[in-house]
Parts: structure tokens; C-alpha cells; sequence
């Protein structure tokens, strides 16, 4: 049986283990050619235009294997290596956007899931059914399995005894042929052994054709160390010198382990980082390394490439940063650093807490810290000085919401707090690190305050202590009592101005005089934000229910029903999504009910509060999504698959998708999304966000698709009429 294997991300670098498993269970391995101008031109069948370059190479080398003839494409689920560390999405997603944008069938692709974080046994019966599909029994593919990892192990080692590049090993190990220049890149270059650059980036970067041979061109000029020359031992060592090291991302892990490692030692003059445009980790990996690099003053250069990405500007940015270096080098090795002392942050005699705020919670959040608890600033609401603020210190491609809530931190220090609260918890999506970089970029704009990073209390036995450590950081002298009827005032506000605000999109798309029901929301918010006892709050709600009820509603009005899918701060915060939901819902000639479920309350009753309804809603959402896309890759990702899967027999009319630009669980989510619209014949629109969003041009792209939704309804109640 003949076996495809795409050219392309984790083949990089778990190519002996893909080749010997499949060969141990006697198929012929067939992979796609190396990647080459003529592959670029065919990224059009990528289906999207907003995947990072590595992932859209996959789409093309996946087209070639297919024109061959190969029997099936292996491309294994990598979800986690490790018990503490995920992959990115898109290696977790990759398989399914295949599927998706190929419209294969389910056995075309064989994706045996590798999760030995929180499934061992789910990964061990996937690799068994992926050998039951090729005709191979449960136990002799186990034993496959097993020499086959123990052969990558094996390759790994070797690859660091012998110093050589990933392409180099490949071709003595593997047999895989690497490309071989025939002339010099440059001539005139000299090479000076005493200049010692460290080449970083992902294998499926630096070793394909979009990364134009940076390191043999670099190897003219100077001696190029590599991730892979360093034993897998020693890169573990250096993460565990850190705090976040082994919660970085698998692949990442090499690259920040393997800068530790040389930094550690003087074992580099200069480092470079190449990465694809709009990667998501990157983002965050690079703010890491600036800070290591600065401190033991090593110079990092960054260079970004894509499918625009020419020979000649690369090559002219190495030039020069190479002639930097010329001047300084060689030189005598500086005393090592000493070694850094992780000192506490000074006691506060009082503290003044600051957070950012997500829609309409932070009158909820209030309620916590307010209540004599402790003394807080803000929370301030978005607005373009705010997002300004974050833009000036936010990494090129980190998310909008990353640029938003750095933005709010700076107003809390600046109007007085000393003391930042903010969410944490390293999983797929990148929300995880936030605190992290956003502490490390406020420090260096000389900002003098303390971070609290909050994760979450789940699972018990291993996070509920620090939980309950922080929370006691600063609220440990007052009242066990009084902060738990503050916390339950707090969940009881904003559940209930969830359930307000969701009756207000209903009453808009219903009620006969425009804006009554925004006014009667209005006037609710501003009551709850004030509320300090349950007694009033629950009058407060009645009364607009009662004042909701009396409201005058249109005679006759069917109105069309939008759902809200995507990342969850897009979807909430109002200036984030230019209120959408209210411009959708007060258009003038089309009555729209916009439905959503993404929201933050019902994130903590399902994943933290494990409420028994919406257990089942996200059964229901997960097995609607299981066609499409089996993991969670992140964030909403999955939810956005499974309520667009669910949307037309639930009687929606259109699906509304929003995420912040590089979002990458909504980046795989948005790949399978037009899938499934086509197949479902569901309208779906797309709307990413960023700074550069602007609100008359949304304004015009939502009328256009109301207009859309609206003929589209007409055109089915006369199919019905003629039927009937």
C-alpha cells in the first residue's frame, strides 16, 4: 500500500519516526517533492487566505501526493507530546483542513492522534486503527509504534553527535535527498569561524525553499549552530531553568531551549530568528528571546517570511546585519553573567488593583474588589486611546485583544494602581501568556508594579493551592465570608446581565418603536453596576423584565436570525466588534434577533461550574463539530465549528464569525468553516478585527450580507407557497 507524506510542518521533524512506522507495518512510503517557486503558484488550493505560510505549503504538497496516486495521506493529530505542553493549533487542526479543503473522505487521511497529555490510551488506539485500516493487527502495531519512536529517539541523538543540520541527517538516515548548490551564494564571502551565529526558527522554515537556504548562505560567512545540533537532554535542562519553559509550545520549546542553551554558555556572538508571517506562538516567543538575548547582550535579528518574500531582500538584510557583526568580532569570550536571583517584589503597604475588562464585566468584578476589600482603579472601557496605549508596546503579529488589554493595564497604572490582575493558564490558544509578555513589556517602559496572575482552579488537586494563593495575596486579612458574598454578587450580576442583554437582542429585532429596548438595557446596566445587595439586584432585573414586557412589539414580525460565532473577546467586547450586535439588530429595513452563545458566563458554568444544561448544549455543540473537526484546537475554535454545524436545524438564517487577525484557533476553525457553509448551504460571513477595522466599512459588508439573508428567506417562503 503506498503512503503520502506531505512535505511540509511536522514531517520536519518526525520524519523517522512517520517513515519507520509505516514501514514497519509493511507500506511504501511516497513523499511530495521538496517545496519550489512552481509550489508557491499553487497555494491557491489552500481555501483561505489567512493561515501562516506553513500551513498553506501543506495544501499544494497534499495536491501533488493525491495526483500521484497514493492510497493515503498520514498526517498525524498532534494535540500534545508531553504532560505539560500543547502544540499549536494548527498542528492539531492541519488533518481536518485537509479533509475539509479537499473534501476527502474520512479514511483518505490517516491522523492517529498523538496526545500523551491528557489521553495515553486514546493515542495508543488510534495508532492501533490507523494499523487496522492498513490490514495490521492491534498488537503487532504497538510494537511497531514502539520501535518506531524509539528510532526518532535514536535519530535525535545521533543528529547532535554528529553536528549536523536536519536536511544533512535526513539524507544519511533517511535517504532523503537535500538540496546541493553547485556555486557559492556569495563569492567574495570569507568565512570567519570566530563568528558564531545561532540560527532559530521552525524546521519547516529554515529547511524549505520560503526561508531561501539561510543557514548554507550564513555557513559562508560564519559557523552556524542549530537547534538539532543540541542533545534533547540539554534542551530540557535549559527550559527547567525557567519559569515557563516546559508550557511553551512543543516545537517552541526547541527554539527557546535551544537560544537558552547558547546564551547560558557563550556559545553564540549573534542570533537570528526566522519565522512566518502572522504566526501565532512566534509572537510570543519572541519577546522571550529579545529579553534573553538583551540581557546577556547578544544581538537578535527578526526576519519574517512569507509567500512574498523575495531572495534579494532577505539576502540584502543579512548583508548588513552581517557587517554589524564584522566590526565586533572576533573578540575575547566577557565573563559569564552572573546568575540571575529571582527576587519578590516588595510589600505593598496597600495595594491599588488595576484590570483590564472584557464587555460588560467589569461592573461585575467591581463588585469583588469593592466592596471593602480592597481598593481598585477602573475598570476603564475601550476606547481608541486605549488601544493606541497597547499598540505602542504590543508585539507585530500578537492578537487585537493582547493590544486592548495591555492598552487598559497602562490606564489602571496610570491613574494609580500598583498591582495588575490578570487570567492565566498555558493551553493551545495564546491567552495563556499574556500576563507573561505583558508584564516583562511593561517593566521595560519603566512601569513599577506588581502582576497577579490568576489561573485556573481546575483541575483541583493540582491548581486549586495556587489559586487560592493568589486570591490570598491580597485578600487574605479580610473576611473569608464577605469575599464569598462578594464573589456570589459578582457571578449573579453578570449572569444576569448575560440573560438582559439576550432578551434585549430579542426585543430589538421585535419592538415596534426603534431604540426603546436598547434604552430599557441602558438603564438596567447602569442600576446592576450600582447594586450592592442581592435583594436590590433581583428587584432591578424584575423591573426590566416587567418594563420589557410592556414594551410595544411589531404586529406580524418574522425577523431574521444571525448567530455570533468565533473568539470570545471579538465577540463580546463592543469596540472590539464596533457593537455589532446592536448595529445588526437596529438596521431600519431588516428586523435581525442576533443569537450568541460564546460569552464568558457561559465559559465558567461549563468549564468551571460543570452546569448539567450546558454540559449537554456542548455535547450536542461537539458532536455536531465531530465531521468537521474531532479536537479542540483552542479557544472557540471547536464551538465555532459545531454552532455553525448546528445553526440550520436550529432555524438561523446566517452565521457571523469573528476573530481578532491571527487568532489561530479561528484561523483552523475559519479554513473548515467554508466547508462546512458549502455543504450546509449556510451564508457565512467572515469578519476579522484589528486596529485598522473600521466601522463604516463593516457597517456597509453587515447590511450587504442582512440584505443577502433577507432575499434568500423571501425566495424560501415562496418555494413553500407554490408547494402548498
Amino acid at each position: 500500500m503506498k503512503i503520502g507524506i506531505p512535505r511540509a510542518l511536522s514531517t520536519y521533524y518526525y520524519l523517522p519516526f512517520y517513515k519507520a512506522f509505516l514501514e514497519g507495518l509493511g507500506c511504501s512510503v511516497l513523499l511530495s517533492g521538496p517545496t519550489t517557486a512552481r509550489t508557491l503558484e499553487r497555494l491557491s488550493v489552500c481555501p483561505t487566505d489567512e493561515p501562516c505560510i506553513s500551513v498553506k505549503l501543506i495544501f499544494p504538497h497534499t495536491d501533488e501526493l493525491l495526483a500521484r496516486g497514493v492510497d493515503h495521506l498520514f498526517i498525524p493529530t498532534l494535540v500534545s507530546k508531553d504532560h505539560h505542553s500543547y502544540y499549536c493549533p494548527k498542528h492539531i487542526g492541519v488533518p481536518a483542513m485537509l479533509r475539509s479543503g479537499f473534501d476527502l473522505p474520512e479514511d483518505k487521511i490517516l491522523s492517529p492522534l498523538i496526545n500523551w497529555r491528557e489521553d495515553r490510551r486514546a493515542t495508543l488506539r488510534s495508532f492501533q486503527e490507523t494499523g487496522r485500516l492498513l490490514g495490521v493487527d492491534g498488537e503487532r502495531t504497538r510494537k511497531v509504534l514502539r520501535r518506531a519512536w524509539r528510532f526518532q529517539k535514536q535519530c535525535s541523538h545521533a543528529i547532535a553527535g554528529l553536528n549536523l543540520t536536519l536536511p544533512e541527517a535526513f539524507e544519511r538516515m533517511l535517504g532523503v535527498k537535500r538540496f546541493r548548490r553547485k556555486h557559492p551564494y556569495n563569492p567574495a564571502a570569507r568565512q570567519n569561524r570566530a563568528l558564531r551565529i545561532g540560527v532559530l526558527g521552525h524546521n519547516y522554515v529554515l529547511y524549505d525553499y520560503i526561508a531561501h537556504n539561510i543557514v548554507d548562505r550564513l555557513r559562508e560567512h560564519a559557523t552556524v549552530l542549530v537547534a538539532e545540533m543540541i542533545p534533547p537532554q540539554d534542551l530540557r535542562k535549559s527550559l527547567q531553568g525557567t519559569a515557563y519553559g516546559r508550557s511553551l509550545w512543543s516545537f517552541e520549546q526547541s527554539i527557546v531551549g535551544s537560544a537558552l542553551h547558547w546564551l547560558s554558555r557563550r556559545q553564540v556572538d549573534s542570533l537570528i530568528l526566522v519565522g512566518p508571517f502572522e504566526c501565532g506562538p512566534e509572537a510570543i516567543i519572541e519577546v522571550l528571546l529579545e529579553k534573553e538575548a538583551g540581557k546577556h547582550g547578544v544581538p537578535l535579528l527578526i526576519l519574517t517570511v512569507d509567500e512574498q518574500s523575495g531572495e534579494a531582500g532577505l539576502v540584502t538584510r543579512l548583508e548588513a546585519f552581517l557587517d554589524t557583526l564584522s566590526s565586533r568580532y572576533p573578540r575575547a569570550a566577557p565573563e559569564p553573567p552572573p546568575r540571575e536571583m529571582r527576587i519578590a517584589p516588595p510589600h505593598r503597604e496597600k495595594r491599588i488593583l488595576g484590570f483590564p475588562n472584557l464587555g460588560h464585566l467589569g461592573a461585575a468584578l467591581s463588585t469583588v474588589f469593592n466592596e471593602g476589600l480592597v481598593q481598585t482603579v477602573g475598570p476603564f472601557p475601550v476606547t481608541r486611546h486605549t488601544v493606541e496605549l497597547g499598540e505602542e508596546l504590543a508585539p507585530e503579529f500578537i492578537c487585537y485583544p493582547f493590544a486592548v488589554t495591555i492598552g487598559q493595564m497602562r490606564q489602571c497604572l496610570e491613574a494609580g494602581a500598583n498591582t495588575i490582575i490578570m487570567v492565566g493558564g498555558k493551553g493551545r490558544c495564546r491567552l495563556g501568556w499574556y500576563a507573561e509578555l505583558q508584564e516583562i513589556m511593561l517593566g521595560q517602559s519603566g512601569y513599577d508594579f506588581e502582576m497577579l496572575t490568576i489561573d485556573s482552579p481546575l483541575p483541583l488537586r493540582e491548581n486549586f493551592g495556587p489559586f487560592m494563593r493568589t486570591l490570598g495575596s491580597f485578600l487574605k486579612p479580610h473576611s473569608t465570608v464577605q469575599l464569598l458574598r462578594s464573589v456570589w454578587l459578582a457571578f449573579y450580576k453578570a449572569l444576569l446581565t448575560e440573560r438582559a442583554e439576550a432578551l434585549f437582542f430579542r426585543l430589538q429585532a421585535r419592538e415596534k418603536n426603534r431604540g426603546e429596548a436598547y434604552r430599557l438595557f441602558q438603564q438596567y446596566l447602569q442600576r446592576s453596576a450600582n447594586t450592592s445587595s442581592f435583594r436590590t439586584l433581583k428587584n432591578s432585573y424584575k423591573d426590566y423584565l416587567g418594563r420589557c414586557a410592556a414594551l410595544k412589539r411589531e404586529q406580524g414580525c418574522s425577523p431574521l436570525r444571525v448567530r455570533l460565532i468565533g473568539e470570545i473577546y471579538a465577540v463580546f467586547e463592543e469596540y472590539v466588534n464596533h457593537e455589532l450586535a446592536r448595529t445588526l439588530g437596529s438596521m431600519n429595513d431588516i428586523r435581525i434577533e442576533v443569537q450568541r452563545e460564546i460569552t464568558v458566563m457561559n465559559w465558567l458554568q461549563y468549564n468551571i461550574l460543570k452546569s448539567p444544561p450546558l454540559l449537554l448544549r456542548h455535547r450536542r455543540i461537539y458532536a455536531a463539530a465531530q465531521p468537521y473537526l474531532a479536537e479542540s484546537v483552542g479557544g472557540h475554535g471547536r464551538d465555532s465549528v459545531g454552532l455553525a454545524a448546528l445553526a440550520p436545524q436550529e432555524g438561523i438564517d446566517g452565521v457571523i464569525h469573528l476573530w481578532p487577525f491571527t487568532c489561530m484557533p479561528e484561523i483552523v476553525a475559519q479554513s473548515i468553516l467554508t466547508g462546512v457553509a458549502e455543504k450546509l448551504s449556510l451564508p457565512l460571513l467572515t469578519v476579522i478585527v484589528n486596529e485598522q477595522t473600521g466601522r463604516a466599512g463593516l457597517k456597509t459588508r453587515l447590511e450587504s450580507f442582512a440584505h443577502i439573508l433577507q432575499e434568500r428567506k423571501s425566495a424560501k417562503r415562496e418555494v413553500w407557497q407554490c408547494i402548498s
